[in-house]
């Protein structure tokens, strides 16, 4: 196997063993000390990308389901309603049970952790709430121009621009969230998954509840909003 050059800074040993993370084991090295800087590479980067444990995923179950409780009961109370499936959601609802499972997963979830993994916990966090927020903010102000325009001011203009808004808004929060969390660019940008795409499907869902779409309230999907928000919240919880 080629030997890493000992030419390199161990500052930039993103970009020396860019394939290491690929790998399970430690490259041949010409020297002790570039064999030491590799180990304490691979050491980090192990810290960084460890698989959850189960205690992690009961935490930030925990966390997230708590997080979706608190708000809905002062929802219920608000509403005069003791069911919460008969709860009605509007922006700023939304908007709220989309952050509180987030900040209780990611803080249930930091028990018992490191000070690295809490922190890329809370990227994470953030990642989850602007992916949730802002396409459903967009979605919204969309919902809102297509009422009082002609000419858009129907089921298929509304749902045309409300999904291009949301897309628009998926790819802006995730840009945001990679200036906000790694604002010199020291590490690869969070990119959206399949998963994180799946997840968005609570905006769409959410904005057609405002919107009143007819399918919307025959098949009663806006009940789940409550357990899409929660599964977020797990999500950023349990990420190490």
């Amino acid at each position: 196997m080629t030997s890493i050059p000992t030419n390199y800074n161990y500052a930039n040993d993103r970009i020396k063993y860019r394939y290491l993370e690929k790998m399970d084991v430690s490259p041949e090295a010409p020297n002790k000390r570039v064999q030491k800087s590799v180990e304490k590479f691979m050491l980090r980067r192990n810290r960084l990308s460890r698989e959850s444990k189960t205690v992690d995923k009961i935490q930030a179950a925990a966390g997230a389901i708590i997080g979706t409780i608190i708000p809905m009961i002062f929802m219920m109370k608000k509403q005069g309603v003791k069911n919460p499936l008969k709860l009605e959601y509007a922006l700023k609802d939304m908007l709220i049970l989309s952050g509180a499972p987030i900040v209780g997963g990611v803080s249930v979830g930091m028990i018992g952790n490191d000070a690295q993994t809490n922190l890329n916990k809370s990227k994470e966090g953030v990642f989850q709430f602007l992916n949730a927020a802002i396409p459903t903010w967009l979605a919204g102000a969309t919902l809102r121009w297509c009422e009082t325009t002609k000419g858009l001011n129907n089921n298929w203009a509304k749902l045309g621009s409300i999904a291009a808004t949301i897309l628009i808004g998926m790819h802006g929060a995730a840009s945001l969230s990679n200036i906000i969390c790694d604002p010199k660019d020291e590490h690869p940008d969070r990119k959206l998954s399949l998963l994180d795409s799946i997840a968005n499907v609570d905006d769409l869902v959410g904005v057609l509840v405002l919107a009143k779409f007819p399918i919307i309230g025959k098949l009663h999907i806006d009940k789940l909003l409550p357990a899409i928000y929660a599964f977020c919240g797990y999500r950023a919880g349990k990420s190490n």
